[in-house]
Parts: C-alpha cells; structure tokens; sequence
C-alpha cells in the first residue's frame, strides 16, 4: 500500500474482482449455489439491510477471498477512497445495477471516516453486518466455501441490473416490414467497427430460433478469430449441442480466411458454415452464383456466402412486430453486456440511430 495514496492493492483487487464476477453472471454464467445456510444468510442480508451494507458485504466477501486469513471482524485499511468503496458503487452505477441503490462511497455512510477510525470498527459488534458474518463464519478456512458466497452476492446484484430499452413499445403499425427494414438498414450503417452489425444479426436470429427453441450466442467481436476457442461469431445451439456457426463482417478480408473456417467446421462438426458479408450483391466475382460457386467448388465444404442486407430484408419480412422490437433491443443488450462490449460509444451511436427513425417513424 502506498503511504501517499493509501491505497491497498488488495482492496483494489477484490473490487475488480467482484466486478468481474458481476460481469460474469451479467452475461448469463451459472452460479454454484453455497449450502442453504450460507445461501439464506446471503438471501436475509439482501432483503433486510440497507444498500451501504448489502454493498460493503459484497466487498468484504472477495475481500476474504483475497485475504485468507481476515477474521471477519477488522475493516481493511484502504476500504476506503477511489480504489475501495468509491470505484466500487461508481462501477455498479455504470453497470446499471440497482441493488446497491444510490450511494456512491458505502464506507462513508457506514462511519468508517478513514482509515485511523476503520481501525476502531468492530464489524463482529455491529448489528448491520454480526448476524450475517456469525452465520458464515465456519467458512474460514474453507476458500471454496468463501468463494461461493462471494458467487452468490455477486450473482444477486448482477441479476439487478436494469437497463434502459432503446424502443418503447410501439404498435404494429410502427414496425411494419417496410418501416422495419429501413431502421435496421439504419443500424447497418452505424460505425462501430463490426459490433453493432454482428449484434444486430444476432438478435434478429435470436428472435428467429426461439420459435424452435433454438439457443443463439454471440461472441465479442473477432474474438473467434484471435483465441480460436469459438465456432464463429454468431452459434446457435440446440439441446446442448452446436448446430450451426456464422461470420458476420462488414469488411473485406473473410475472403482470405475461407479456409480458416473450413478448418472450423472440420473442429466443431458443422456440416454448413454460413459468412454473412457487406456488399456481396455489388461484388463484380461473388454475386455471380457461377463464379462464386468455382471460387468456394476447392474447398470441399457446404459454405454460404450471404449479402447482409438479404439477410436483414428476409428476417424483417419473416419476423413479427413484437419480434422485431425485441430484437432491436436484443442488440443494444449486446453492445451493453461488458463482455461482448460495454463501448459507450457505439451504445450512444446505436441509441441515436433508434432514435432518429422514431422520430419519423411515429411522427407527431
């Protein structure tokens, strides 16, 4: 810890971490539930106690993680500030999480004023915080025990997370197919470096498959790419197993990379690979079915080359006014989750573009 700063790497490290674990759950991981005492000594502190101690416990609970040895009773020096409690409601707040209500330094409204009177606090004595950490204190000792509480708090704030829907409901007669096609041509348009294209086709075959429960996931763009542990960008799953994978790219270079994603059918199983590209209707060699199927005859595998806007014109026609809505938000809900992105940019760019077809979709 610094004597300048006063910070303490380890407070700091157990923030980031409960972030990341918020993040986690945020984007849909599962948790593994702690024994029923711990879970309904968790569930009593959340549903009972202000938001300044269910956020402090959150905090000391990967606080434990990081300091085996913390005997549940001390408040850690450096608890405090823009590396403890601080940067931890100010991330909350950007997450759009709510079960930590409005504070923004849950320490100071506890009353512990720095670190001199942190050292005075006796959490052991404190009716706030002494029957949840009495009720786990056989934990010590136990890390996986610990981590499971840890899990599970974070999991409960993640699972409050609101976030604000880019179109309101608006009626059918709003989101005819012509109106509809003209805002997700819109949306194509948006610079964001591929996501909010990707996202886009994803959440419109995500309103698509759930008809035949079919499981859509998108992946943080290029990542397949880079880490080679995903089938494509966009996979849809279907009763634990991987049916079909996709590219989506408004750029030009998956025309070099063909054979990368043979290899990926050949890894994955799949028996079509489906590249869902910009301007492939204007291309002088790949709108002509003839060359295109010379160009894809050597690979030997059953690969789709689609033009994107095809692939928006159809599921705009196919897809309902309820579906269409929900996809539209599908995406922003995409472009929010910090594991897919969390690019405030492109959330702005996407939210202006929605807003700016309202604006003539439903005149006044």
């Amino acid at each position: 810890m610094s004597v300048q700063s006063r910070r303490n790497e380890k407070v700091e490290a157990a923030v980031r971490k409960a972030l990341d674990r918020v993040d986690a759950y945020v984007s849909g991981e599962a948790v593994v539930l702690p024994k029923p005492e711990h879970r309904r000594a968790c569930d009593t502190l959340l549903e009972t106690k202000a938001a300044s101690v269910r956020t402090a416990t959150l905090f000391l609970m990967f606080h434990w993680l990081e300091e085996s040895g913390w005997d549940r009773d001390a408040v850690p020096i450096g608890a405090r500030g823009e590396y403890g409690d601080k940067l931890l409601c100010e991330e909350l707040t950007n997450r759009n999480i709510t079960l930590h209500g409005p504070i923004i330094a849950y320490g100071e409204n506890l009353g512990w004023k720095g670190n001199v009177a942190a050292r005075n606090v006796h959490l052991l004595q404190d009716t706030r915080f002494n029957t949840f950490l009495n009720a786990v204190a056989d934990a010590a000792g136990d890390p996986a025990a610990v981590k499971k509480l840890a899990d599970y708090l974070a999991q409960r704030f993640a699972e409050s997370k609101t976030e604000p829907k880019p179109l309101p409901p608006v009626g059918p007669e709003v989101l005819t197919f012509v109106r509809a096609k003209e805002l997700f041509h819109k949306l194509l348009k948006v610079k964001s470096e591929g996501y909010v294209q990707q996202f886009m086709i994803a959440a419109l075959l995500h309103e698509y498959r759930r008809r035949h429960v079919i499981e859509v996931k998108t992946h943080r763009p290029h990542a397949a790419d880079r880490y080679d542990e995903t089938a494509g960008d966009i996979e849809e799953w279907h009763e634990g197993r991987l049916i079909r994978a996709y590219e989506v790219t408004v750029r030009d270079d998956w025309k070099n990379r063909i054979s990368g994603f043979k290899t990926k059918m050949g890894k994955h199983g799949l028996s079509k690979y489906i590249i869902i590209a910009a301007d492939i209707n204007t291309d002088a060699e790949w709108s002509v079915p003839a060359k295109m199927a010379l160009k894809l005859e050597s690979f030997g595998q059953d690969i789709a080359i689609v033009d994107i806007t095809d692939v928006i014109n159809f599921l705009c026609a196919e897809l309902t006014p309820a579906e269409l809505r929900g996809a539209v938000n599908q995406a922003y809900t995409y472009l929010s989750d910090r594991k897919l992105s969390g690019r405030v940019e492109f959330k702005d760019k996407y939210l202006e573009a929605v807003r700016s077809w309202l604006d003539v979709a439903t005149p006044s």
